[in-house]
């Protein structure tokens, strides 16, 4: 841990009653103050965090392969298994939602007779890697204890291995549905919607992060935050259109519609699907309803952008804030 102090340092020398010379800094960066963080100084540590990840990028990057070759470490398929698993999961989806429970959109051509299976498999990728990052990502502190102790290094960067892993992953499975529209005809090719998906990429990375910034920071003062985190994710799944349509569902929904429409996970995976899947128009009794628009594409990302900044912004301050009591919890 690196405590920041007001005097000079000095030199080997002083004690023979010769005067030392200050020694300047070489850029004003240590991690951790030991005086309560000032408010131009959170400011300064949100707005430079691009800096230190590039800066620490070897870092960043060697965290992010030991993270990802841990995962798939003494199995026989190896880095295969990123790949293969969303090819169950939407076997598995497909099968139980469309053929084994008749959960179908109605009336669509046999074209899109997959229609509901992609729809949910769009959204779940996007959401497994949130629900990842959380429950992962809340102990990461804690559980690097002895780093935060021992050595002095940007610590905001553990939780942001966490946020990178999950994201990989879940671009292997994005890949893998990009490649299988290529080559069956399970579901027609992402048009140009696809070229949203970088920036989705940015605003759900920077979204989870400052989820996970809070979160972790969080656990380290309250240790029932994992626990709680584990079953709010799941209610907050149910709450999100992953399994279900609004559209599909009728009257009922539209009273509830504006509360699940400041869900931010709303728009994470409306935005996916739009990206991914092009326009999905249903025939419901009401008359035709898009359950998928990929027009929407942009309106989704607007919203998911404003929520990652806002959400960025305040756990990377609450972070800082908390920082310098790190090495003495944990």
């Amino acid at each position: 841990m690196s405590v920041e102090t007001e005097s000079p340092v000095l030199v080997e020398g002083a004690a023979a009653g010769v005067p030392a010379a200050p020694v300047p800094e070489a850029e004003p960066g240590p991690w951790v103050s030991a005086r309560p963080t000032r408010t131009v100084e959170i400011v300064r540590r949100v707005l430079r965090f691009p800096h230190v990840v590039h800066e620490h990028r070897d870092l960043v990057v060697t965290s992010l392969k030991r993270d990802l070759a841990a995962r798939f470490q003494g199995t026989v398929l190896s880095w295969a298994w990123p790949f293969l698993q969303p090819l169950f999961l939407f076997g598995v989806y497909y099968f139980i939602f469309t053929e084994l429970l008749a959960q179908r959109f109605p009336d669509l051509p046999d074209s899109q007779k997959a229609a509901m299976g992609v729809y949910m498999f769009s959204a779940l990728v996007p959401w497994q890697a949130l629900a990842e990052s959380l429950v992962r990502g809340t102990s990461v502190i804690v559980d690097n204890g002895n780093l935060i102790k021992k050595l002095a290094f940007p610590s905001e960067l553990l939780p942001l291995n966490v946020v990178l892993a999950s994201t990989t992953t879940m671009l292997c499975g994005v890949a893998m549905f990009v490649l299988a529209t290529l080559v069956t005809p399970v579901w027609s090719a992402p048009g140009l919607s696809v070229l949203w998906v970088p920036l989705l990429l940015v605003c759900q990375a920077l979204f989870i992060y400052g989820l996970v910034l809070f979160l972790s920071t969080l656990h380290v003062f309250l240790r029932d935050t994992q626990q709680l985190v584990a079953m709010f994710t799941t209610v907050w799944m149910f709450l999100t259109p992953v399994f279900w349509a609004p559209q599909a569902i009728g009257e009922k929904i539209r009273t509830w519609m504006p509360v699940l429409s400041a869900n931010p996970a709303y728009h994470m995976v409306q935005a996916w699907r739009g990206a991914l899947m092009g326009d999905l128009v249903v025939q419901f009794q009401n008359g035709p309803a898009a359950v998928v628009s990929a027009a929407d594409v942009p309106w989704h990302l607007a919203q998911l952008a404003l929520w990652a900044l806002v959400t960025y912004a305040l756990g990377y301050a609450f972070f800082v804030l908390s920082q310098r009591r790190f090495a003495d919890e944990v």
